[in-house]
């Protein structure tokens, strides 16, 4: 599943998650800290993936996961994230348009119950 991480989405989960850091918002900060554009949080990146799980899933529920970080995405970045269900187990892979690897991990998830 393909999705366009934008400028407008990023300062909407900035104000709402209180992470104003420059690095996300100010080009700017971003191009000091060697970056062309500024970089999307972390936890968007993650909240994201068990959102867009959770859409195309909506009898399951999670109940653990374990996200590594491997390079930051740069605003305006369209990412690929890619589910494989292991008994269970919900391995997430996040890439960017080059193909390199962003974000990896496992989500652990239930049927929901009724």
């Amino acid at each position: 599943m393909k999705k366009r991480i934008t400028c407008e989405a990023i300062l909407l989960y900035a104000a709402v998650s209180k992470d104003m850091a420059d690095i996300h918002l100010d080009t700017e900060a971003a191009a000091m800290a060697g970056f062309k554009r500024p970089i999307v949080h972390g936890m968007y990146i993650m909240g994201l993936a068990q959102s867009l799980y959770l859409r195309e899933h909506p009898a399951q529920w999670i109940t653990t996961y374990d996200m590594k970080f491997h390079k930051p995405l740069l605003v305006d970045s369209v990412v690929s994230f890619d589910f494989v269900d292991r008994d269970g187990h919900i391995q997430v892979t996040v890439t960017d348009e080059n193909g390199e690897v962003i974000t990896s991990g496992i989500l652990s998830v239930k049927e929901r119950q009724r």
